[in-house]
């Protein structure tokens, strides 16, 4: 072999393990960023306004009587919007990370799972507050829940919640028609 040829021939496999570091790198990135995307989509749903405002709610469903009496239907509608609308985010980004190049299946079930509560809590918490609320209106937001539920396929949207709040001191925790009161209730089938 001649000295050309030889040159030649490192050459092309120089070429071809830097095109595989290459792609190497780059798939490290891609993974990378839907990990760090995965990330973001589970912090909006847990910190900053939807956290203040998931708070609210909590405040409103399970708080004493005194705390439920504090909110006002204003602060609950608003509460009640910023958690659908970052229910609304959560699908379309879930959407768009099953659409990236290279499917990471396994980032994909860790973020499902991590997300899986979260989302059917705030799905039974909407619901809840709409039908006590008569002046909203729910259908959009049924449509977001839909629309997760079709991106996550084992999650249960459709629960609902037995919190039976009234307006006396005391007595807006009802038990349910199995006698047990909601805060003793970990999951609603």
């Amino acid at each position: 072999m001649d000295s050309v040829a030889m040159w030649a021939m490192i050459a092309a496999v120089g070429s071809a393990v830097a095109a595989l570091i290459s792609w190497m790198t780059a798939h490290t990135a891609l993974k990378t960023g839907r990990r760090q995307y995965s990330a973001a989509l589970l912090a909006d749903l847990t910190t900053g306004e939807v956290a203040s405002a998931r708070n609210v709610i909590g405040n409103w469903l399970y708080g004493g009587h005194e705390q439920h009496g504090r909110i006002t239907e204003s602060e609950l509608i608003h509460a009640y919007y910023g958690v659908a609308w970052a229910l609304e985010r959560l699908a379309v980004g879930r959407t768009a990370l099953g659409a990236m190049r290279f499917g990471d299946s396994r980032a994909m079930k860790e973020l499902d799972q991590r997300l899986l509560w979260h989302v059917e809590e705030q799905a039974q918490n909407l619901r809840f507050i709409a039908d006590r609320v008569k002046t909203m209106d729910n259908e959009e937001v049924e449509h977001s829940l839909v629309s997760i539920q079709r991106e996550i396929p084992y999650l249960r949207t459709n629960k609902v919640r037995l919190v039976r709040p009234c307006g006396d001191p005391g007595c807006w925790r009802q038990p349910g028609a199995d006698g047990v009161l909601p805060d003793q209730l970990t999951a609603v089938s």
